[in-house]
């Protein structure tokens, strides 16, 4: 028996088969013409863009700095380069620290009330013992009123009491002559007898209800002088702290127990600098040691300190010591909490007008200008030393410098800088000239 038709399906199978080296249809003079159009676009906008940037460098400094800021910066902590003139150059120990006064105090109420009336204003000088503030005390009035009747109805009892006293005396003295005539007999004479040491000893018991009934004014006129807000020391007002209408109460924490306090004053005239000497450093400062101290509020001027007291208690964590500095030659630009260096001069520096610490001739003072950096700052390899300064838009840039003496933790700078400069403290391989930063504030 034959098949029919064997010979077709082979013919048809051979027809499926796909011929690779067979041109693909539609990738004819078209298809490579459109992909030369292509190539050829690409290439003129990249030649292009190149004659751009060739002719104009700072539209490839704007790319670059795109870039940049793309890119993650790196985090620099900077310090700065300090200029010293006059003694302070010379300080054996630099500390930073803050103004205090000698006498500070928030002033409150002995008492819980409602605030009547405010007598101050922030700035305003006051002397020891004078009203701050009034509390609302009506109902003390009348408590002090009624204490005072009450005192004056004692009185009044007991001079009636020392009228009745004379009267029982006289008829005692009677009855005594009438007993010894025999016309009175010894109960009658008891009668009066007792009568007499009767009003006496009541005396002795309205004396006692007297000092009782003054006593109590004295309580009512305590109570009512504690709704008076005064000043325990002369000084100035520098925070207002409770208006008009608000409760206030000692010890109040805020809105719901009431306010602590009405004000608080400040004695200007006595301030100090407290300040942490390093542990490494203390023993180059001593109770009595003459000082400069520069305030940041004040540029350019220098105030005669002392060394009031050294705490003797240091401080673990930190590995410091405070330190407080007294300012001899405080002036009305001055207030508390303001940032300050103390600059600890050597036992023969002239403070003030010439007077050596050291309580020695006068000497003249010769004044000088050097420049100081932090030794964290200083990059050194070989025979360099260069610093790292943060310049326009937070830019690094490497500058070589001559180091003088060193001490304390800081090193003079001979050349190269010229002062108040930000230096990067600490170094990196990844620095570099023009490399954008970010300053840790």
């Amino acid at each position: 028996m034959t098949v029919a038709g064997s010979g077709g399906s082979g013919d048809a199978l051979s027809k499926l088969r796909i011929r690779r080296d067979e041109p693909v249809r539609g990738g004819g003079w078209l298809g490579r013409f459109v992909r030369l159009l292509v190539t050829v676009v690409v290439l003129a906008l990249l030649g292009g863009a190149a004659w751009i940037f060739s002719r104009s460098p700072g539209m490839l400094a704007d790319a670059n700095r795109l870039m940049e800021s793309v890119r993650t910066k790196l985090e620099v902590r900077v310090v700065l380069a300090s200029v010293e003139e006059g003694r302070s150059a010379d300080a054996t120990v630099v500390a930073t620290g803050y103004l205090q006064s000698r006498q500070q105090a928030r002033i409150g109420a002995r008492a819980t009330g409602r605030i009547e009336a405010v007598l101050v204003e922030e700035g305003v000088r006051v002397a020891a013992n004078d009203v701050l503030a009034i509390l609302e005390h009506a109902d003390l009035d009348a408590s002090l009123a009624a204490a005072k009747a009450s005192a004056a109805r004692c009185r009044s009892e007991l001079l009636e009491q020392d009228v009745l006293i004379a009267r029982t005396q006289r008829d005692l003295q009677r009855a005594e002559k009438l007993l010894a005539g025999r016309t009175m007999t010894q109960a009658e004479f008891d009668t009066e007898k007792f009568e007499y040491d009767a009003a006496v000893a009541r005396r002795e018991s309205l004396q006692a209800a007297l000092q009782l009934a003054e006593a109590r004014v004295q309580e009512a006129e305590q109570l009512r002088e504690n709704m008076f807000v005064r000043a325990p020391f002369a000084g100035t007002v520098i925070s207002k702290d409770a208006e008009l209408g608000e409760s206030i109460m000692p010890g109040g924490m805020g809105e719901a127990s009431g306010r602590g306090s009405v004000v608080t004053i400040a004695d200007l005239e006595h301030l100090e600098v407290d300040c942490d000497v390093k542990e490494d450093f203390i023993s180059r400062v001593q109770q009595g040691q003459a000082a400069e101290v520069a305030v940041d509020a004040v540029p350019g001027r220098r105030y005669r300190g002392r060394v009031r007291k050294v705490i003797p208690m240091g401080d673990r964590a930190r590995a410091t010591v405070k330190v407080r500095v007294a300012l001899e030659d405080a002036d009305e630009r001055l207030f508390p909490e303001m940032s300050s260096t103390v600059y600890f001069l050597p036992a023969d520096a002239v403070v003030g007008d010439g007077v050596a610490a050291g309580g020695g001739q006068e000497t003249k003072v010769v004044a000088g200008r050097r420049i100081f950096c932090p030794n964290d700052a200083l990059q050194t390899m070989g025979g360099d030393v260069w610093v790292w300064v943060v310049g326009a838009e937070d830019r690094l840039k490497r500058v070589v410098v001559q180091v003088g003496e060193k001490k304390e933790g800081r090193t003079e700078i001979v050349n190269g800088l010229a002062g108040g400069e930000r230096l990067v403290a600490g170094s990196s391989a990844e620095y570099r000239d023009g490399l954008a930063v970010k300053v840790l504030q």
